[in-house]
C-alpha cells in the first residue's frame, strides 16, 4: 500500500468503528471516515484523532447519497473499505424492518457500485453471529461452538440485513465483474469494553440492549437493576453462555483480515471468519466481573426467560486464528475494568447537556464549542483553541469572529488564541540552547520573531477536545503536536491544555512535554481581547494591578535588563494612555512548572457603564498588558478590547538571569495556569 492510499472505514464514529480506526493509524494506514451521525457522534471522532495524534478526513454522508460518495473517491485515492455502518438493534429492527432494510441493505449496494466505478477490489464487511440465528434448532450441539460452515438462519430483520449483505457481497465476487474482488466477511459475537484510555466506549442512545452497558448504567444509579431473564438454563450457574469479545481484540480482528486481504495480491477472494474467544462465559460470569470492577455488588432480579434466547451462542475460532494469524488476547476481566473507566470518566456518554457544537469553516476539523452554564456561555473553536465568545446574559465581553476566517486573516490580532511556543518577542528570532544557535521567523517586520511566527499555536487546529462535566464545571481538553522544526524551534512538543469553565469563571492550565530532542524553549499564554464597557471602547476603564513592576524596553519593544514603576498600580486608561508593557510579579521564580504556585490576582478591571468586573490571575512571574492600540480588521477598531497575558518574561531566553523560566529539557513538563473570573 502506498503513502497516497486511503482505507475508507463507513460507520468509523460507531462503537466498533472508531476502535478500529484506532487500530488502522497504529498500524500505519491512513483512514477516511464516513457517518451519517445517526447513531454515532462526531466527539468520537475527535477522541480518536486526540488519542492518535492525527487529523483525517471525515464526511458526514449516508451511504445511499451516491453523489456524495462518489466525490470521497473522487478527491482520495481509496484502496480498501470497511464497512461497518448499519443500524444494528435487533428490538429496534422487528419494529421499523423496512428502515433496516432501505438504509443497511440499500447503503450496501451503493458502495459497492461506487467501489466498483472507481476500480476499488477489496472490503472488509463487519457483519454479526446473528446470521447463523438459533443453533440449538437441530436438537444437539453439533455446531456449538459456532464453525463458520454452521447453516445461516437468522430470526430478526437486523440479522436478515446482514445476512443478505454477505450474499450481495458473494454474488457479485462470483461475476465476471467481481472475479478479482476480494471479500473478508467478519462474524463476531459480543462486542464488550472500551479503549483503555477512558476516551471511547459503547454509546447507547436510550436503553441498552446490551448486557455489560445496561449493567454500566446501574452502576451509576441511571437504572436501577439489572434484569437476568432466566437461571434455569444448563451452565454451571443457570444463566445462559455467549462469547464476550474485547471491542480492542475485535478492532484487531479486523486490521488482520484486511492485512490478509492485502498480501494475497490480486486474485478474487470471498471468505467467511468467525471472531470470538472461543470461551463461552455465563451472563453471571460478565456480572461478577464487572461488580469486581466497580468494587461493590450491583443490583439485580433474575425474571423469565426472553423468547428467543438459547443456552450457547459460543464462537469456533480456529479459522480466524490460523490462517488471519489472530487470536483474542483479552479476558472479561479486562474488558469490564475497562468499561468502568469509560463509564464513571462518562456518565453521559457523548450526550453532555448544555454543550453544542457547529461547523465553523470548510475544514471541520476547525468547529465551534459553545457551553452555557446559566447566564454564562463560553465558545471556543479548534483553530488555536481560541476563545471565540464570553458573555453573561446579552453583554459580550471579548472580541471574537462569528466565522472561521475571520481568523485566518492577516489582521487578526490573536482574538482569543492561544499563544505558543514561545510567546510576545524574542529579539531577532534569535537565541542559543545548549550551543547552539537558532534562527526563528523574523515576522514582526522581519526584525523580531512575535508570538512564535508565522505559524504558531493560534494558527493550527488543536485536537479535541475532550469534552466533560462534572460538579457543576465544563473540563475541556485539546491537545496539539508542534513539529521539530516548526517556525524554527527545535524538539517536537506536545501541549494539552486544559479549559475549566465553572459559573462566570474559566481556568486554563497548560501542559507542555518535549516528545524528542534533548531540550527546546516555550513560553505559553492566552491572548484574549476583553472588553467589559458594554460599549465599543475600553477608554475610561479602570484598572488595579497586582504590580507596578514593568520591564523597560528599547524601540523594538525589548527588555534593556532594566525594571522600572509605573508609579501606582491604580489608573484609568484614558485616551491618551496606552500600554504594551510585561509587569514582573515574581523576579525570583525561574521555574519551568509553575501550577504549584497558589494563583495570584494580576489585574482587577471594571467600568463605570458596566456592572462586571473582570478579575485575571495566574500562577506565572510575569504578564504583559496590552491596550489594544493596534486593532484594525473587519467589525474590531483600535481599543475595541485590551490583553492581559500572563507568561514568563519578555525574551527570557536571551536574559541569563531568566532563561530557565523558558527553557524545556527532555522529561520535565512546562506548566502554567490562568483563571478569568466575572464578578
Amino acid at each position: 500500500m502506498s503513502e497516497s492510499e486511503y482505507i475508507l472505514v463507513t460507520g468509523g464514529a460507531g462503537y466498533i468503528g472508531s476502535h478500529t480506526v484506532i487500530e488502522l493509524v497504529d498500524n500505519g494506514y491512513k483512514p477516511i471516515i464516513v457517518d451519517n451521525l445517526s447513531n454515532s457522534s462526531y466527539d468520537a471522532v475527535s477522541r480518536i484523532e486526540f488519542i492518535v495524534d492525527q487529523h483525517f478526513p471525515f464526511f458526514r454522508i449516508d451511504l445511499r447519497d451516491s453523489s456524495a460518495l462518489t466525490k470521497i473517491f473522487e478527491k482520495y485515492n481509496i484502496s480498501s473499505v470497511i464497512h461497518f455502518a448499519a443500524l444494528k438493534a435487533v428490538g429496534e429492527s422487528t419494529k421499523i424492518p423496512i428502515d433496516y432494510y432501505d438504509n443497511n441493505i440499500n447503503g450496501t449496494i451503493n458502495l459497492v457500485k461506487v467501489m466498483q466505478k472507481f476500480n476499488v477490489k477489496t472490503i472488509v464487511f463487519s457483519s454479526s453471529a446473528t446470521v447463523y440465528g438459533d443453533v440449538t434448532r437441530f436438537g444437539d450441539d453439533r455446531y456449538i461452538p459456532i464453525p463458520e460452515e454452521c447453516p445461516m438462519d437468522p430470526t430478526n430483520p437486523y440479522g436478515k440485513t446482514k445476512y443478505m449483505i454477505e450474499q450481495i457481497l458473494k454474488d457479485v465476487s462470483n461475476s465476471d465483474a467481481g472475479s478479482d474482488l476480494k471479500v473478508a466477511i467478519l462474524r463476531y459475537f459480543n462486542p464488550i469494553g472500551a479503549h483503555p484510555s477512558g476516551l471511547l466506549g459503547e454509546n447507547p442512545l436510550g436503553i441498552p440492549n446490551n448486557l455489560l452497558p445496561y449493567l454500566a448504567q446501574v452502576a451509576i444509579g441511571k437504572r436501577e437493576k439489572l434484569s437476568i431473564f432466566g437461571n434455569d438454563y444448563a451452565s454451571h450457574d443457570g444463566t445462559p453462555i455467549r462469547d464476550y469479545i474485547h471491542v480492542i481484540d475485535l478492532a484487531k480482528g479486523h486490521i488482520a483480515a484486511l492485512n490478509y486481504l492485502h498480501k494475497i495480491g490480486n486474485s478474487g477472494l470471498y471468505r467467511e471468519w468467525n471472531l470470538g474467544t472461543g470461551k463461552g462465559s455465563t451472563v453471571f460470569d460478565v456480572y461478577l466481573s464487572f461488580c469486581k470492577a466497580v468494587g461493590r455488588e450491583l443490583p439485580y432480579e433474575v425474571v423469565a426467560r426472553r423468547s428467543g434466547d438459547v443456552l450457547d451462542l459460543t464462537a469456533k475460532p480456529d479459522r480466524a486464528n490460523e490462517e488471519l494469524q489472530w487470536k483474542a488476547e483479552l479476558g472479561i476481566d479486562e474488558a469490564c475494568k475497562d468499561l468502568w473507566k469509560w463509564t464513571t470518566e462518562n456518565p453521559f456518554g457523548f450526550q453532555i447537556d448544555n454543550y453544542q457544537w457547529k461547523e465553523f469553516s470548510d475544514d471541520l476539523n476547525d468547529r465551534l464549542h459553545t457551553f452555557k452554564i446559566d447566564n454564562f456561555k463560553v465558545g471556543i473553536i479548534n483553530y488555536g483553541a481560541t476563545i471565540q465568545n464570553i458573555q453573561i446574559g446579552d453583554q459580550l465581553l471579548v472580541c471574537g469572529f462569528d466565522n472561521g476566517s475571520d481568523y485566518k486573516s492577516s489582521s487578526n490580532p490573536y482574538f482569543g488564541a492561544n499563544i505558543g511556543r514561545f510567546a510576545n518577542r524574542i529579539k531577532h528570532g534569535k537565541f542559543t540552547l545548549n550551543g547552539k544557535k537558532y534562527q526563528l521567523s523574523q515576522n514582526e517586520g522581519d526584525k523580531n520573531c512575535l508570538h512564535s511566527g508565522f505559524n504558531g499555536f493560534d494558527k493550527q487546529n488543536w485536537y479535541g477536545p475532550i469534552v466533560k462535566f462534572n460538579d457543576d464545571k465544563f473540563k475541556v481538553d485539546f491537545k496539539l503536536i508542534d513539529k521539530d522544526g516548526n517556525d524554527g524551534f527545535p524538539g517536537d512538543l506536545e501541549t494539552i491544555l486544559h479549559y475549566i469553565i465553572g459559573y462566570k469563571f474559566i481556568e486554563i492550565e497548560y501542559e507542555s512535554k518535549l516528545l524528542n530532542g534533548e531540550s527546546t524553549i516555550v513560553n505559553l499564554t492566552n491572548h484574549s481581547y476583553f472588553n467589559i464597557s458594554n460599549g465599543d471602547s475600553i477608554d475610561d476603564t479602570e484598572f488595579e494591578l497586582g504590580t507596578d513592576q514593568y520591564l523597560k524596553v528599547d524601540d523594538e519593544l525589548i527588555p534593556t535588563g532594566e525594571i522600572a514603576s509605573i508609579g501606582s498600580a491604580k489608573f484609568t486608561l484614558t485616551s491618551d494612555k496606552s500600554f504594551d508593557n510585561c509587569f514582573i510579579v515574581n523576579e525570583n521564580d525561574d521555574r519551568i512548572d509553575t501550577r504549584s504556585n497558589e494563583l495570584k490576582q494580576l489585574v482587577k478591571a471594571s467600568h463605570k457603564d458596566s456592572k462586571i468586573t473582570l478579575i485575571v490571575s495566574s500562577t506565572d512571574p510575569a504578564f504583559q498588558l496590552y491596550s489594544g492600540d493596534g486593532i484594525n480588521t473587519d467589525g474590531f477598531k483600535k481599543r475595541s478590547g485590551f490583553c492581559v497575558e500572563p507568561s514568563r518574561f519578555l525574551n527570557a531566553i536571551n536574559q541569563p538571569n531568566w532563561s530557565k523560566q523558558v527553557i524545556l529539557k527532555k522529561d520535565e513538563t512546562y506548566g502554567g495556569k490562568i483563571k478569568y473570573e466575572f464578578k
